[in-house]
C-alpha cells in the first residue's frame, strides 16, 4: 500500500513538474463555455415544478491542461462541482482532479439500475485505449489513504466498440465489473448498452439503448428483475436553445414520470 501510495505521490509530482516546465508559445486562451437549462418534473400530489441551473466550464491549455466545471442554481451560490489538472506527452496522459472515474453510466442516473462504485479525487494514467486512475480517500489530509483501483480498455470488435471496467475497492476487496458497447447500427437505428457486476453482491445490473434521429430509448433492469424501467427523451435544437421531453416508466410502481426542459448554450 505505502510502495502504491509513494508512485502515486511521485506521479503527482511529474504531472505538476511536466506542466510547468513544458511551455507552449502563442497557446490559446481559456475557453469559456456553459449553459443555462430550465427543468420541469412532476412534483407530489401531481404537480409539476420547475429549477434553474447554470454550468460553466473553463478549459485550458494544449500540453497542460485545466479543466473546471461550476455549477450553480436558483438561489444558491456557485460551486466548483468537477475540475481536473493535468498533462499528456508522447501519448502518455497523467490527470489529477475528481472527475476521473471510468465505470459505465446510465442515460438516467435517477433510474439507474447500475452498480456504481464512488471514485473522488485520482490520478489518472492513459495510453492509447487503456485508463487506470487511483483513488484518494481524502487528498486534503492523506495522499498516502487509498479508496480504490478502477481500470478500463476500449478495442473494436467487427462493427462495435467495446469498453471493459474493472473497479477494486482496497478496503472492502470488493470487485465490480462493467462493460460497454456501443456503435452497432441497424439501419438508421443506433444501438447500446452496458453492464455491471458486482461480485461480493452476486448482483448484475444492465441498460440497454437505442437512438434515432435525436430520440433516445432505454431499459434496464437487474438479475432479479429484469425490468424496471422503461423511457426516452427526444431533444430538438431551434436557433440556440435546446429542447427536451421524456418520459420514464416504472414497471414495478405502474408510474410514468414525464419531463421536460429547455437549455441555452454559450
Amino acid at each position: 500500500m505505502r510502495i502504491l501510495a509513494t508512485a502515486l505521490v511521485a506521479a503527482m509530482a511529474a504531472t505538476t513538474a511536466m506542466a510547468d516546465t513544458l511551455v507552449v508559445s502563442n497557446a490559446p486562451a481559456p475557453i469559456l463555455s456553459g449553459e443555462v437549462s430550465l427543468d420541469f418534473a412532476e412534483t407530489a400530489n401531481d404537480n409539476y415544478g420547475g429549477t434553474m441551473g447554470v454550468d460553466l466550464d473553463i478549459n485550458a491549455g494544449e500540453i497542460a491542461t485545466i479543466d473546471l466545471g461550476f455549477k450553480a442554481t436558483d438561489g444558491n451560490s456557485i460551486t466548483l462541482d468537477t475540475w481536473t489538472v493535468g498533462t499528456e506527452v508522447n501519448g502518455l496522459g497523467l490527470a489529477f482532479g475528481d472527475d476521473n472515474g471510468v465505470m459505465p453510466e446510465a442515460e438516467k442516473t435517477a433510474y439507474s439500475t447500475l452498480a456504481t462504485p464512488a471514485m473522488t479525487e485520482s490520478l489518472a494514467l492513459s495510453m492509447g485505449d487503456a485508463t487506470v486512475a487511483i483513488g484518494l480517500t481524502d487528498w486534503t489530509t492523506d495522499v498516502s489513504d487509498l479508496s480504490n483501483v478502477q481500470g478500463a480498455y476500449s478495442f473494436n470488435m467487427s462493427m462495435i466498440d467495446v469498453t471493459a471496467m474493472l473497479d477494486y475497492n482496497l478496503d472492502s476487496e470488493n470487485t465490480v465489473l462493467g462493460a460497454e458497447v456501443m456503435g452497432l447500427d441497424v439501419g438508421m437505428v443506433a444501438l447500446g448498452g452496458v453492464m455491471t457486476y458486482d461480485m461480493d453482491a452476486e448482483a448484475i445490473g444492465y441498460e440497454g439503448n437505442a437512438n434515432v434521429n435525436g430520440i433516445t430509448a432505454y431499459v434496464n433492469g437487474d438479475d432479479t428483475n429484469k425490468l424496471q424501467h422503461v423511457g426516452a427523451e427526444v431533444e430538438r435544437s431551434f436557433a440556440d436553445a435546446t429542447w427536451t421531453a421524456g418520459v420514464n416508466y416504472d414497471t414495478d410502481a405502474e408510474e410514468f414520470a414525464p419531463t421536460a426542459g429547455v437549455s441555452f448554450n454559450f
